[in-house]
């Protein structure tokens, strides 16, 4: 099913959702690498091959990514790690020491990473994301860079100090999972009970894999929201401002690792 979202250009679509107007443009590239990074091994070498070549024709003259193609943007970091943490997770050719520098160059003096490479409004403090933050620390360590003291305490600073959706994720899920990702503790970020998390395929996977101790009907709760075509619906996912997008792919990339976690796949 996941192979079968994917376009004739080879990504995999984040497409905006329609009781949510956007604020800027936008394209598959954040949600190519987001399944990349999640699912490559379930997909044939010839879907992966298709999906990185996407990411690769994205990338800038300075080697960063961002979120749209039009060049209204600047370079962010939530795209660039995303992007090159894929690209290494599949065993793409990638430069570990000179890319490391380049996600580093989001760092601010003290931390944290910034979201956007650019000065005025795009680079204030208010912007700065917990998620983007482990997003960055989960690159770094697909590069084979280790992670700095300062980087992990500001990261986890972050998450510590979060509740709620972030600036640019709809669900406090998606902080826990993200920080679960990079052996960042989230005591204080815990599941909702399973009942909540009926018809929210995206969010029960989040937290399936976020949790140290998932739902106990969370895997029960997955199969039971399937379509009929053997995916999962798509949910609100990440936004801006304003504006939110979705991906059924997504979805369904998650979904899938988190059964990988709770139990086989019928």
């Amino acid at each position: 099913m996941l192979a079968e979202c994917q376009e004739a250009d080879g990504g995999f679509p984040l497409v905006p959702v329609a009781s949510r107007p956007l604020g800027s443009a936008g394209d598959s590239l954040f949600s190519t690498a987001t399944v990349l990074a999640l699912a490559a091994p379930l997909l044939p070498a010839e879907c992966v091959s298709r999906a990185a070549a996407y990411i690769l024709e994205r990338r800038d003259g300075r080697g960063l990514w961002a979120w749209a193609a039009d060049g209204s943007l600047p370079a962010d970091a939530d795209d660039t790690a995303l992007c090159l943490g894929a690209l290494a997770r599949i065993g793409a050719a990638v430069d570990g020491r000179r890319d490391a520098r380049l996600l580093r160059k989001f760092w601010r003096w003290g931390g944290p990473f910034r979201t956007w490479l650019a000065s005025g409004g795009w680079n204030r403090r208010d912007r700065d994301d917990p998620v983007v933050n482990c997003n960055v620390l989960w690159a770094l360590r697909e590069l084979g860079a280790p992670v700095r003291a300062a980087e992990r305490r500001a990261a986890g600073r972050m998450v510590a100090a979060h509740r709620g959706p972030s600036r640019y994720y709809c669900s406090e899920a998606s902080v826990a999972w993200a920080a679960a990702r990079v052996g960042i503790a989230t005591p204080r970020l815990r599941p909702p009970p399973g009942s909540a998390l009926a018809g929210r395929p995206l969010e029960c996977a989040l937290w399936s894999l976020a949790a140290p101790a998932p739902p106990a009907e969370a895997a029960a709760l997955l199969l039971e929201m399937r379509d009929a075509d053997g995916g999962w619906r798509a949910e609100p996912w990440v936004q801006g401002v304003p504006g939110t997008w979705e991906s059924r792919p997504v979805t369904i990339a998650f979904v899938l690792a988190a059964l990988s976690r709770l139990a086989p796949v019928p």
